[in-house]
């Protein structure tokens, strides 16, 4: 009798629907699997806002030229003042020290090894090595540490030099293979495709296999994003079976199908991924770790596509296809039960709800899976079990959403509670100060959360901003300890350098975020404004001497052209810190205010799905009585007719169906008390 959840009635009206939902996990491929986050779509979520700033999603920058430049400029004057190596660099001593710093990037000590491999492969003695292993090694291993560290345009520079060394294709030699596959993955990773097919095109026509599908895939990843869907069928067409991205390319192939409204032969293309015997007879599962979850992916599309046709019965195969320790097994319980309850197999629906809510943790279709258990109920005409979930329901997702509205009204709140969300922490345990909400409403909040893949992106940059700018700010500080050692050397230096213009800096940077964090504290707990005015007033103070100091500001213009003496590079490089400090506050702002405006939006879109079901919810109530009422009609018309209804036969309470003219005696067993008692000596 209920009428379907608005969720089911949405993903049915608009075929478009479906291309979307199948690309629930499009995002994710490619990327490496430490970073994936789950996409934001699926079944009634709100379409995800553009990205507010230009910030959000900033273009590749190419390649400082004056990296090697000043590296090697500081070689020369080392070498000018007699301070610098002069010995020969031997192929032993070259093979060593990659080796150590192998074991540094392999320990997690990644910035020491960037350190030691730049101050080696920017050795001009180095230029000797080139062409030999250990060179190729040093080229790579140096790339592999600043990609791991989230710098992407050195590690793009140093694994282009590593895949066009001399003698780098060489059938004994693994170093540019793999480096082909760290710019490819680097490549997926910042989404610049463009960038990494020009960072491939040292790649040799003759170079194996695997190698040239690596680069097929980046090429269709590539020609997906400019919407040439013949481009990338073609390029996705050219990744053998043997590649670690087969699975991947055959997937996306099926996406792009069902997008062009081909529902046909993207089933086809998902069942050659989602094949459960295929494991057992091909290489892909063991090409790489991503292939079971984009198995789980192409059996969710087949799913889907069955549900969009009709198919019912074959949508449950699919469905059941996924297993147990997947991390899709709740999306797919929840989309095979608004199949079964489609097709009125209210029984079935029921059955797949109940085991969703055995698995007994938080995930992202809770809400909407009880919204469609009551109305399985309504349908099955159990309108008190159904009225009694309506109800628990709205008691429990009103706090919800409005604890999801109070975050949305303080920015740390919101940054603490998207950080866990992304992290997979438990965001019970998290200080929201100004936020009255239990822990297990912020929990809840935080599963129901669907995080836009552009902040993760966006913080991820910002987490690496904030890392390098600790390392810019140390730099600074050795800078002016070199400067005056070289002005007066010999001479004793303080531990502690007075007057240091970075560490000032510092200091203002930070006086002014605890002034910023201090009225944000005030404005969340209301306070009056008499005690936030004077906190306005010393922060706009501290802007100002920020300002006047440079802590803020550019200061000095580019060099034209680098000095030869160590003072001078040294005051160059001075120069250049303090402006590389600027231009990290404006980033940091930027990256800031659109990592905050994506997570308002996403609050934002789960105070609208809530707001949405709490209406299904009373409207569910609504129906509940109705039925109800309806029920208690027919009772009466039957009673009206002779006919008792079937829970009053034989029953303790039938005595109130009977008429006045009507006499009730209860069953007292197979025998009479009279029948017996006293008789037994009668023959």
């Amino acid at each position: 009798m209920g009428a379907p959840p608005a969720s089911t009635r949405s993903t049915r009206s608009r075929p478009s629907r479906l291309a979307r939902a199948l690309g629930l996990g499009a995002c994710l491929i490619g990327a490496p699997l430490a970073h994936a986050q789950p996409n934001p779509g699926g079944p009634g979520a709100a379409p995800a806002a553009p990205p507010p700033t230009a910030a959000a999603a900033p273009a590749a920058a190419a390649p400082d030229p004056a990296r090697a430049d000043r590296a090697r400029a500081y070689k020369t004057a080392l070498g000018a003042r007699r301070l610098g190596e002069v010995d020969e660099l031997a192929d032993r001593d070259l093979a060593a020290r990659v080796t150590a710093a192998e074991a540094l990037a392999r320990a997690g000590r990644t910035d020491e090894a960037i350190a030691k491999l730049t101050d080696l492969v920017e050795d001009p003695r180095f230029d000797r090595s080139l062409g030999t292993e250990p060179a190729r090694a040093a080229l790579f291993i140096l790339g592999e540490a600043y990609g791991t560290a989230g710098i992407h345009e050195p590690a793009r520079a140093y694994l282009r030099r590593a895949v066009t060394d001399k003698g780098a294709w060489d059938e004994k030699s693994p170093y540019a293979k793999r480096a082909v596959r760290r710019l490819v993955e680097i490549a997926l990773e910042s989404r610049a495709f463009a960038a990494g097919l020009e960072d491939l095109k040292g790649v040799p026509p003759s170079a194996p296999d695997e190698v040239r599908a690596e680069v097929s895939y980046l090429t269709g990843r590539s020609r997906e994003a400019a919407k040439d869907w013949d481009g990338a069928l073609a390029a996705y067409a050219q990744v053998p079976t043997s590649s670690r991205f087969w699975s991947q390319a055959t997937y996306l192939s099926g996406l792009i199908q069902v997008e062009r409204g081909r529902a046909r032969e993207g089933e086809a293309l998902f069942c050659k991924v989602a094949d459960p015997k295929r494991q057992d007879k091909t290489t892909p599962v063991l090409a790489d770790e991503k292939f079971f979850a984009v198995r789980d992916l192409a059996r969710l599309a087949l799913g889907r596509v069955a549900h969009e046709g009709s198919r019912f019965d074959d949508a449950r195969y699919y469905y059941y296809l996924v297993p147990r320790d997947s991390d899709r097994l709740a999306e797919a319980l929840y989309e095979s039960a608004t199949s079964r309850y489609e097709k009125k197999d209210y029984d079935g629906a029921k059955d797949l709800l109940d085991e969703l809510r055995t698995l007994g943790a938080h995930h992202r279709y809770e809400d909407e899976a009880e919204i469609l258990g009551a109305y399985v109920d309504l349908a099955l005409c159990h309108f008190p079990e159904a009225d009694k979930k309506l109800n628990a329901f709205i008691a429990k997702y009103e706090p919800i959403r409005d604890a999801a509205r109070r975050l949305g009204d303080s920015e740390r709140s919101t940054q603490a509670l998207i950080g866990a969300a992304r992290s997979g922490a438990d965001a019970g345990g998290i200080d929201l100060a100004g936020v009255s909400a239990t822990p297990e409403a912020l929990r809840s909040v935080a599963s129901l959360l669907r995080i836009d893949p552009l902040y993760v992106q966006i913080a991820r940059k910002r987490t690496v901003l904030d890392h390098e700018a600790d390392g810019l700010r140390a730099t600074m500080g050795t800078l002016s300890g070199l400067s005056r050692a070289v002005a007066t050397p010999g001479a004793t230096q303080p531990s502690v350098p007075e007057g240091n213009p970075a560490e000032r800096a510092a200091e203002v940077r930070a006086a002014i975020d605890g002034t910023r964090k201090a009225i944000d504290d005030l404005e969340a707990h209301k306070a009056p404004n008499d005690k936030i005015a004077p906190l306005r007033q010393e922060l706009a103070q501290l802007e100002a001497r920020a300002q006047s100091s440079g802590a803020l500001s550019a200061t000095g213009a580019a060099d034209a052209q680098l000095p030869a003496d160590l003072p001078g590079l040294l005051r160059a490089d001075a120069a250049l810190g303090a402006r590389m400090q600027a231009e990290v506050e404006v980033a940091r702002r930027e990256l800031g205010a659109a990592e905050a405006a994506l997570a308002r939006d996403a609050l934002k879109r789960l105070d609208l799905r809530l707001s949405r079901l709490l209406r299904r919810a009373r409207l569910g109530r609504i129906e509940s009585v109705l039925g109800k009422k309806r029920a208690l009609e027919v009772e009466i018309e039957a009673l009206a007719d002779g006919y008792l209804p079937r829970d009053a036969v034989d029953s303790l309470d039938a005595a109130r169906y009977l008429k006045d003219n009507e006499e009730y005696w209860p069953f007292e067993g197979d025998d009479w008390p009279d029948e017996f008692v006293g008789a037994e000596g009668i023959k």
